[in-house]
């Protein structure tokens, strides 16, 4: 498995060159997340690639920085099996004050409690007068998403929290 990042100046088509590159070059796209960033469009890509090393895709991708200006880096990632699993998963909305420090308080809180986050959205909204944060979970067994929810409302009481389960089939 392959891990290809690239970034750059957003614009129109480049998910698409990405992944026509990818498809001439014969890897199969496992795991995707594709986003813009303060004008910047992000990506991170988990591909197979029977034939390529890391350094030979990376090769085959540097037309990418002449004719769209994103910046490539492919890795490979561990040989260790992804495994699906099979913890309770909830999305975590948050909204408050923006101010620095919001998204590493919650996540403090949340990693004290050994909960794993696997994705996270923030934007500032409002004009910049608001943060709202969007993060998706993993809880440890045994955690119950009420009490972690009251206990995440009295810690960070400046936030709107809410906690609801992940209905898989929506994704």
């Amino acid at each position: 498995m392959l891990i290809l990042s690239a970034v750059g100046a957003d614009r129109p088509g480049m998910a698409h060159a990405v992944a026509q590159m990818l498809f001439d070059c014969g890897c199969n796209i496992e795991d995707t997340t594709m986003t813009r960033l303060s004008g910047q469009f992000a990506m991170i890509l988990a591909v197979e690639s029977p034939d390529l090393t890391a350094q030979e895709l990376e090769t085959r991708l540097s037309p990418l920085r002449h004719l769209l200006g994103l910046h490539v880096d492919v890795s490979s990632a561990s040989d260790a099996p992804s495994q699906q699993s099979a913890k309770p998963r909830f999305i975590l909305t948050a909204y408050g004050p923006e101010k620095t420090g919001l998204l590493a308080r919650l996540t403090g809180v949340l990693a004290g409690k050994e909960v794993n986050v696997t994705d996270v959205q923030t934007r500032v909204a409002s004009a910049g007068l608001v943060y709202v944060m969007i993060l998706e979970l993993e809880l440890p067994v045994g955690l119950k998403a009420q009490l972690l929810e009251e206990e995440l409302r009295a810690l960070l009481s400046d936030l709107q929290i809410s906690l609801r389960p992940l209905e898989e089939d929506t994704l």
